[in-house]
C-alpha cells in the first residue's frame, strides 16, 4: 500500500482492514478506530478501502487426484467407541478429509 494520495496513512488502513477481516462490520471498524482514537472515519470509507486492498486470488489449477487412501480407526473416548476415517492423496501427503 503506497501513501501517495492516501488522507489516511497506509498504518491506519491497515488496522482498519485487520479489524474488518478479524470479523468486524464496517461500523463496528469505524466504531473500534474511533473509540481507540485513531482515527474518527466512516463505515463508508472502510468499505471503499475493502474494495480498494481486497486480496488477489491466487490463481491455481487444480489438480485431479488419481488414487488416495481412505484409512480407519476407532478410538475410545470414555468409554464410547469413535470411528474415525482419514482420506489421505499418497502423492503430496495431503490429508484431503477427516470423518
Amino acid at each position: 500500500m503506497s501513501n501517495t494520495r492516501n488522507r489516511t496513512s497506509s498504518k491506519d488502513i491497515g488496522y482498519g482492514l485487520y479489524l474488518y477481516f478479524l470479523g468486524l462490520s464496517t461500523r463496528g471498524v469505524a466504531k473500534a478506530l474511533s473509540y481507540l482514537r485513531i482515527i474518527d472515519i466512516s463505515h463508508v470509507s472502510i468499505w471503499k478501502w475493502i474494495q480498494k486492498y481486497r486480496p488477489r486470488r491466487v490463481l491455481s489449477k487444480r489438480k485431479r487426484i488419481s488414487e488416495f487412501i481412505v484409512d480407519e480407526t476407532a478410538i475410545k473416548v470414555s468409554s464410547e467407541l469413535i470411528w474415525l476415517w482419514v482420506a489421505i492423496e499418497p502423492e503430496n501427503k495431503l490429508i484431503l478429509a477427516l470423518f
